[in-house]
């Protein structure tokens, strides 16, 4: 690489979708951009047309189940190309093609892109990340289409070693062709934590970030850079000793994660206390993954990842076998599974008027409530799956007792009705995500209300601060540690201790070792976090004492603004446990 100055750097700030480091030069990864024209059928073409829009649909299809029959090994790849089946096939997505070539006399090239947009704009209006993420899948099937109908070839990726990959958007099918070449890194403009690109890159082992935005603009081909997903930037033009303290930490994550199978099942600070760390996971296959590492039990599974698209909502048999199949994962560590926390606009087709304002309208267990028929098949799999399996269930966006009590009494109404059935069940612990403000100022009621609490404090900032934690003209006010936060969170665990129940945090907060021992000092115990997160965090904490991280929540209790107690955290890391963080991460500004 050529030389270069601390001067000279740049460093930008990204959003994590894959931690790892990678250092290397630029490479555009431009996808297919072919242009497709409309082409008017006369009446008597269109059924020959619809004809081979349906021998395109079975290639299609024939290539997406030897993908996911090759896949076996692994799980999300296998999982995620059966979900393009499943959208081919059971979706109404070929239904209008079919309908849209008929209709307008087109020809099926752009009857697919026209459908797909379709499709992708209908998802851009929902309030739901997890579909606007879904976008990727519905252009990944609608290529593979395309390449059918035209009898083209997918591009093969010309990448050379040490790549760092820069593209606006990537397509699962896309990001599978890249780790063939074994690139150094991934940026992107677009993508989220839980859209299915992002999950291959993490199961592919690529450090991967998003949100740099106009990257045409930003980078040149060649151009030196560090992706650095372990601190949430990327670096350009980095001198020499940048590259020598990232490949180090590089070398010392891989060293890490070689010795996981010698990781002791308990996690015990310094001075002795037990903090139990529960894996978030969403199928069986990542929940073995995090037991691997050290995670005791799900903290967090969240149901609606079942819903593969809106209006799709598994029957109760499907949510049974699942439900049965991740609890029997979890074992006795225990699984507690989230019903559904969606939005109305994830139960219906694309006629719903979409809500103004859907963060705050009918969604989580207000909608579980306000559609009782659904509610209930998912608490009757829920009930089934609990016979003689450790399984918990989670009330999503709890605003007080109200909520809970009419829970349990849909609980006791169907387990009446399954026993009086023959069929056995189980006897699920209750508890209530703490996110809304209501929730927090009346949780000693509802922590007397429940079995546990669960703390969820993406959305409770975000509610608490009126901050919209997506919205990056507003970021400055999504503060983590703003005062106001911070009082809430422990007023959460005030009121679970008071009661006897445990209170999980299962937030971002809880993976990120630089807020983590502000937390345990305020109370937490029991914490739930994405893989990636626990291998630092079990180090971090069996490195400190419960006595410090106290005498830190104490002095950040008197802190006035989000600023100060960022100050206050870094001096007493610096001073106290220093070696304990990763280089460069204290420098970094943590809101």
């Amino acid at each position: 690489m050529k030389q270069a100055t601390a001067q000279n750097e740049r460093r930008i700030p990204a959003i994590i979708l894959s931690l790892g480091i990678g250092t290397g030069q630029v490479t555009f990864f431009e996808g297919e951009k072919e242009v497709i024209r409309r082409v008017d059928l006369q009446e008597s073409e269109v059924e020959a047309e619809i004809a081979r829009f349906r021998v395109a649909v079975r290639t299609a299809a024939a290539e997406l189940s030897l993908m996911a029959r090759s896949s076996a090994t692994n799980i999300p790849a296998s999982e995620i190309f059966g979900a393009h089946l499943l959208m081919l096939n059971e979706s109404s997505f070929a239904g209008r093609v079919e309908s849209r070539i008929e209709q307008h006399k087109v020809n099926a090239e752009y009857a697919v892109v026209e459908t797909a947009r379709a499709f992708n704009k209908t998802q851009d209006a929902t309030a739901d990340r997890r579909f606007l993420e879904k976008s990727q899948d519905v252009d990944d099937v609608a290529q593979r289409l395309m390449r059918a109908l035209t009898g083209s070839v997918e591009k093969q990726a010309a990448l050379g070693p040490h790549a760092i990959v820069v593209a606006r958007e990537l397509r699962p099918s896309a990001i599978i062709e890249i780790a063939k070449h074994k690139p150094a890194g991934v940026i992107t403009e677009r993508g989220g934590w839980t859209s299915h690109t992002s999950i291959l890159g993490r199961e592919l082992k690529l450090p991967m970030v998003s949100g740099i935005k106009e990257v045409e603009r930003l980078f040149a081909p060649n151009d030196n850079v560090i992706v650095d997903a372990i601190n949430g930037e990327v670096i350009i033009d980095p001198c020499l000793e940048t590259i020598e303290r990232m490949r180090s930490l590089s070398l010392e994550r891989s060293v890490t994660s070689a010795v996981t199978d010698s990781i002791p099942r308990t996690l015990i600070t310094r001075d002795g206390t037990e903090i139990t760390i529960r894996a978030n996971a969403d199928n069986r296959s990542v929940y073995e993954n995090g037991r691997q590492l050290g995670a005791r039990g799900i903290g967090l599974f969240r149901s609606e990842s079942l819903i593969a698209r809106p209006g799709a909502i598994p029957t109760e048999d499907q949510q049974f076998a699942i439900y049965e199949s991740i609890a029997e994962a979890a074992g006795e560590e225990r699984v507690r599974i989230r019903t559904f926390d969606i939005g109305i606009d994830s139960l219906a087709d694309s006629r719903i008027t979409p809500e103004r304002n859907p963060s705050l309208g009918l969604r989580s267990i207000r909608l579980s409530l306000a559609n009782e028929e659904i509610f209930r098949a998912q608490i009757r799999a829920l009930l089934r799956a609990s016979a003689g399996n450790n399984l918990d269930i989670i009330l999503p966006m709890v605003t007080g007792i109200v909520e809970v009590k009419r829970t349990r009494e849909i609980i006791e109404d169907e387990r009446e009705k399954l026993s009086q059935a023959g069929i056995d069940v189980g006897a699920p612990n209750l508890g209530a995500m703490i996110e809304v403000p209501s929730a927090v100022l009346t949780v000693a009621e509802i922590a007397a209300n429940t079995d546990f609490l669960c703390l969820g404090t993406n959305d409770l900032i975000q509610y608490l601060l009126a901050a919209d934690r997506d919205n990056d003209s507003i970021a400055d006010w999504y503060q983590t540690l703003h005062p106001a936060v911070i009082r809430a969170i422990e007023q959460v665990f005030v009121a679970a201790n008071d009661a006897g129940v445990p209170a999980i945090v299962a937030g971002e907060m809880a993976g990120s070792t630089f807020y983590l021992p502000l937390l345990i000092g305020l109370g937490a115990r029991e914490l739930s976090m994405n893989l990636n997160s626990i291998q630092p965090t079990r180090n971090l904490i069996s490195n400190i004492t419960i006595a410090e991280a106290v005498e830190l929540a104490e002095l950040v209790k008197a802190s006035p603004t989000a600023e100060a107690t960022e100050q206050i955290l870094r001096t007493y890391y610096l001073e106290h446990w220093n070696e304990l963080f990763p280089p460069g991460l204290l420098e970094l500004r943590h809101r």
